[in-house]
C-alpha cells in the first residue's frame, strides 16, 4: 500500500518533455466487471485535464494497457493509481484502497491529492490485544495486519484460583494483581518502543471489558495522546482478520472525528486570525509561507496558473503579479496547471505544512495558519 514515502519519491518526478499522466482507476471485484476498465481508463485519458496532445495521450493509453494487463490480478477490489511519462520514463501502478475515487491527470509531475486523502483515511496503525496472562502487538497497514509481539506475563495463576483460608487467598489475590500489573506495564513500555519508530501512528485497545481499562491506565501520557479507542474481543477465540475487522472501524470513527475537529477550529477562528477560508486567502497565505495546515476537499479540480521560476500561484496569469507578495517573473513563465488545489497541497507540504481532505471544508478550501496574514499594502 502507499506511505508518505511514496508521495515524497512522486513529487520528486518532473515531467520535462513530456506530460506525467496520473489515473486512478476503482477496479471492482468481479472478474466479469473487470472487462470493461480499460475502456474505461481509455475515456478518462481522452478526457482527462491538462497539456496533453494526441500522440502523448495515445502512448498513455498503451503504457496503461500494459500496467494493466500485468498488474489486474493484484488490483481486483481496489483503487489503483497509475503514474505514466513519456513513453517509458515512468511507468508505475500503485494499490490503493477501494473508494479513493476515479480521476485523470495530465501536469508537469504527478497528481498526488487522491494518495494524500487515502493515507489520512486509512492510516497504518498499532492494535494491542491484552488480557491478564498475555498481550499481542499486531501493525496494520492497508490490507496487512502482522503479529509483531507477544509477551507473556510470568506466573499468573487463574483468576479462579483460591488456595487455603481467607488470608493465604488473600495473599494470592495481592501476587495476582500484582503480576497483571507488571504485564500491562510492561505491555505498555513496549508499545511506546513500537510507537516511537513510527511518529504519528495511533493505536487501538482490544480485550475483556474489564481488563481495557486498566492496561490504559499505565499508559503514559505521549501514549495516552495517540489512543484512538478500543473493542472487547474474546482472546480465547480470536485471529488477525477478527481483530483487524474490529479495529477498523475504530480508527474510520476517529479519523472522521478529527475531520470533523479541524473544520470546527478553522470555523471557530475570527475575521484576521489564524485561518484562511476560501480560494483567495488560501492563496494569499501560501504566498506568505503560513499555512500549518491545509483542508482541501476530495474531488473538485480547479485551473489556474503557476509562474515555473518562483512558484507564485493564481487563478489568472495577472493575479499572479497583482498579489501581494507578488510574483516580478516575466509573463512567459506563468504556465497553466490543470489544479491550482493540488499545487497548494504540494506547496504546502514543501513548507512543512500538512494537507487534510474533508468532504465540505469551510468555503470550499481552508486552513489553519501558523501567524496572521499580513494585509495587502
Amino acid at each position: 500500500m502507499i506511505s508518505y514515502a511514496d508521495v515524497e519519491k512522486l513529487l520528486a518526478i518532473h515531467g520535462d518533455e513530456w506530460p506525467v499522466l496520473s489515473l486512478y482507476l476503482e477496479v471492482p471485484l468481479d472478474q466479469q466487471k473487470v472487462r470493461a476498465v480499460p475502456a474505461r481508463a481509455a475515456d478518462l485519458i481522452a478526457a482527462a485535464a491538462g497539456p496533453a496532445d494526441g500522440l502523448v495521450r495515445s502512448r498513455a493509453r498503451q503504457e496503461v494497457r500494459k500496467l494493466f494487463g500485468a498488474g489486474v490480478h493484484n488490483w481486483l477490489g481496489h483503487c489503483a493509481g497509475i503514474f505514466v511519462c513519456g513513453p517509458a520514463s515512468l511507468a508505475q501502478a500503485i494499490k490503493l484502497p477501494a473508494g479513493t475515487g476515479e480521476r485523470a491527470v495530465f501536469a508537469t509531475r504527478p497528481h498526488v491529492r487522491p494518495l494524500l486523502a487515502a493515507l489520512q483515511r486509512h492510516p497504518a496503525y498499532w492494535t494491542v490485544v491484552v488480557n491478564r496472562r498475555h498481550a499481542w502487538l499486531f501493525s496494520v497497514s492497508g490490507d496487512e495486519i502482522g503479529l509483531v509481539a507477544q509477551p507473556t506475563a510470568p506466573g499468573v495463576p487463574s483468576a479462579g484460583y483460591g488456595g487455603w483460608y481467607g488470608l493465604q487467598s488473600y495473599g494470592i489475590n495481592e501476587r495476582v494483581a500484582g503480576l497483571a500489573h507488571q504485564h500491562f506495564e510492561d505491555t505498555a513500555e513496549l508499545l511506546a518502543r513500537a510507537m516511537r519508530r513510527t511518529p504519528g501512528e495511533m493505536f487501538v485497545v482490544g480485550g475483556h471489558a474489564a481488563t481495557i481499562p486498566r492496561f490504559l491506565a499505565t499508559l503514559g501520557h505521549d501514549a495516552r495522546d495517540r489512543f484512538a479507542g478500543s473493542f472487547v474481543v474474546d482472546t480465547a477465540t480470536m485471529t488477525p482478520a477478527r481483530i483487524r475487522a474490529l479495529a477498523d472501524p475504530v480508527i474510520a470513527t476517529w479519523v472522521d472525528r478529527t475531520e470533523q475537529d479541524l473544520a470546527d477550529r478553522i470555523g471557530r477562528e475570527p475575521p484576521g486570525g489564524l485561518a484562511a477560508v476560501g480560494l483567495p486567502e488560501c492563496l494569499a497565505a501560501i504566498g506568505q509561507h503560513s499555512i500549518r495546515v491545509l483542508a482541501v476537499p476530495g474531488q473538485a479540480l480547479v485551473p489556474g496558473f503557476a509562474c515555473r521560476a518562483c512558484g507564485a500561484l493564481g487563478t489568472t496569469r495577472a493575479e499572479l503579479h497583482a498579489r501581494q507578495p507578488g510574483c516580478a517573473h516575466p509573463g512567459p513563465n506563468a504556465i497553466a496547471v490543470p489544479d491550482l488545489v493540488e499545487e497548494l497541497a504540494v506547496a504546502v507540504i514543501g513548507d512543512g505544512g500538512r494537507v487534510e481532505t474533508l468532504a465540505d471544508p469551510p468555503g470550499g478550501i481552508a486552513a489553519l495558519l501558523r501567524f496572521p496574514l499580513v494585509p495587502p499594502g
